[in-house]
């Protein structure tokens, strides 16, 4: 859409595919919404259809009248959705727009026609999918059903008090089970204790709500005080009756709402993470790999007609070597036990072992980012890294122990405390430890393979356009046996540039499925809610005629709506606690970020949607309530 580099469009690109491959599953999500929306409305014209039945009208007449209705209204529907589309989607670029850093004065008015195919395609197959449900769905009815629906109660499938309460004892043991079996295992590695934890999950919700109605009925009745009080009798009855019926969605909208938090808060974590560590892991304009096992990589790439002069205002070239001392055998164990897991992970795995820099190499690398050089006196060391967590680690380490010993050699610390300190251009963040000494001691040690790095910082103005040239050299440069290349380079480009797309994605992907799952999850209690009040007519002209109070009658619909709306927010919120704690440890991978303002954001934004559709559910209730009078 706009003028971005060619790295930034591949991201567009994939992000563009992503969000299609989802876009799919939100069309479903929202397609079963408006089919069951459908089937409110239907429920709600019983009666009518009943009459038209009555007075002649056969089932092609009826199904007709439907079509032509839902005609008329999803094409209005399409208009409206498709111009307010339209304008809302101007926002979006300039927002898209504003996250790859690309200057908004070339902005344009934008319309996109592959969009308006695919949202005219979902809504025409989502249409077809109503009239055959309509179709069938008036097919299926009986006369005397569509006459007397609204005086048909709802049958209680389960009656038995003991079994209810046994139910529901069971299902907090499974629930609290699932929490201890996921907080110990955490999310980040997949395995029989994740899928169990998630099934028990699962399994744990639906019991809940299977056996909430009935518990819930039975701790009501046994104080006659409450019982008795007001309209409380009948409450308790609808709500049993209700919930018993419709256990198994209020199960779903509870799964899908704490979906929605934990989607919302760590998407929009994740985002800040990443944007934040961007600056961090681009401390120059770009940094060269040499993957071969020796040698000077200037000479070798002038060698190769490569004169990095011609576009570097300065560069440093320098290798890691091996200390030969494992991290486990530094660090102590409480130390160790206390990182994340993918920090612990990594450095079993991974580097192993304490890496070594020459002071000379790293004094350059910090005057060419514009940082303090340091001195050492002798024997002395300083520790760097780039982890978090590490920081901890490495002040505990210099006030207990404080005495490294290489070979016979021991070493002493320069300051009470690591240097957190980036020296390459990475794609991640992967120094959990390299020791800075002088010199000669650091030459008698063995260079680790493939270590050799080039930091750059080029001299052009456009050093972007000076790193895709260098790049492009170096891919017809020298190749190893197998026809790989020997160097490799990461610019702050093309991290910027991947940094960017995953934090948008991620934001996206956030706002996207969180907002679609939680108007699907209200939407849907609040259809079902006016679906129950107008089967509910008779039992409240009852009431009236019995001499209830409009005040009384008002009461008893809110606190109906209440426990149904937020029953399972309340459900899905304890769910939350556990899971925005294990999603900690995902978005502290892209950077390090508090998660509490994210998680505020995503309570305020569901207290809007959710509440504001909460108020318009009793609003709307009350008003069909009270014109039956």
């Amino acid at each position: 859409m706009l003028d971005i580099n060619q790295s930034k469009k591949e991201i567009v690109d994939l992000i563009t595919k992503f969000i299609g491959f989802i876009s799919i599953f939100v069309a479903m999500i929202l397609g079963f919404l408006i089919i069951y929306a459908n089937h409110f409305l239907i429920r709600r014209r019983k009666k009518e259809l009943g009459i038209y039945r009555t007075l002649g009208m056969g089932k092609n007449g009826i199904s007709r009248i439907l079509f032509t209705e839902i005609l008329i209204i999803g094409t209005l529907s399409l208009g409206a959705g498709l111009l307010l589309g339209l304008f809302f989607s101007q926002g979006l670029s300039l927002f898209t727009a504003t996250m790859f850093e690309v200057d908004t004065m070339k902005y344009r008015f934008i319309f996109s026609q592959s969009a308006l195919l695919k949202t005219v395609g979902c809504f025409g197959i989502i249409f077809i999918c109503v009239m055959l449900f309509n179709y069938v769905s008036i097919s299926k009815y009986k006369l005397i059903d569509l006459l007397y629906a609204s005086r048909k109660n709802e049958s209680i499938k389960m009656t038995n008090k003991k079994l209810s309460t046994l139910l529901f004892f069971l299902s907090i043991m499974v629930l609290i089970t699932a929490y201890i079996l996921i907080l110990r295992n955490g999310i980040l590695e997949i395995n029989e204790y994740f899928y169990g934890s998630m099934l028990l999950g699962a399994v744990g919700t639906f019991l809940f709500f299977k056996s909430l109605a009935g518990f819930a009925m039975q701790v009501v009745q046994s104080s006659g005080k409450v019982y008795f009080k007001n309209l409380i009798m009948f409450i308790a009855r609808q709500i049993n009756s209700k919930i018993n019926t419709n256990f198994m969605t209020m199960a779903f909208i509870c799964l899908m709402l704490f979906i929605t938090i934990g989607i919302l808060s760590s998407g929009l974590g994740i985002n800040k993470g990443i944007s934040k560590g961007l600056a961090f892991k681009t401390p120059y304009d770009a940094t060269i790999r040499y993957l071969g096992e020796s040698g000077n990589m200037t000479e070798q790439l002038q060698n190769h007609d490569i004169r990095l002069k011609d576009w570097a205002a300065d560069y440093v070239e320098y290798k890691e070597y091996d200390t030969a001392l494992p991290y486990d055998q530094l660090l102590d164990t409480q130390d160790l036990a206390n990182l994340k897991q993918k920090t612990t992970y990594n450095m079993k795995f991974g580097a192993r072992n304490l890496k070594a820099i020459r002071l000379t190499d790293y004094n350059k690398l910090m005057a060419l980012q514009g940082k303090d050089t340091v001195d050492l006196g002798t024997n002395q060391y300083v520790l760097t890294f780039n982890q978090d967590d590490m920081a901890a680690a490495y002040s505990n380490f210099i006030k207990d122990k404080r005495i490294i010993k290489l070979g016979s050699t021991e070493f002493t610390p320069r300051y009470n405390h690591g240097i957190y300190v980036n020296i390459e251009v990475d794609y991640e963040s992967r120094n959990y430890g390299t020791i800075v000494l002088q010199d000669h001691v650091v030459e008698s040690l063995e260079p680790i393979p493939r270590s050799s790095r080039l930091s750059i910082q080029y001299k052009h103005n456009h050093n972007e356009e000076a790193a895709n040239l260098v790049k492009g050299l170096l891919e017809k440069g020298p190749k190893d046996q197998d026809g790989y290349n020997l160097f490799h380079q990461i610019s702050k480009a093309e991290v910027y540039a991947s940094g960017q797309g995953l934090a948008m994605t991620f934001s996206f992907l956030g706002i996207y499925l969180g907002l679609v799952f939680l108007i699907a999850s209200a939407a849907i209690l609040a259809l079902q809610q006016l679906s129950e009040c107008a089967d509910s007519m008779e039992r409240y002209k009852l009431l009236r005629k019995i001499g209830a109070e409009e005040k009384m009658i008002n009461k008893s619909i809110f606190i109906q709506i209440g426990i149904y709306f937020f029953t399972p927010l309340s459900l899905a919120v304890l769910h939350s606690v556990v899971g925005l704690k294990l999603a900690k440890d995902v978005v502290e991978r892209f950077g390090t970020v508090s998660m509490a303002s994210h998680i505020v954001f995503a309570a305020i934004f569901i207290c809007i949607v959710y509440g504001g559709y909460f108020l318009a559910t009793y609003i709307g209730a009350r008003s069909m309530i009270k014109s039956s009078n």
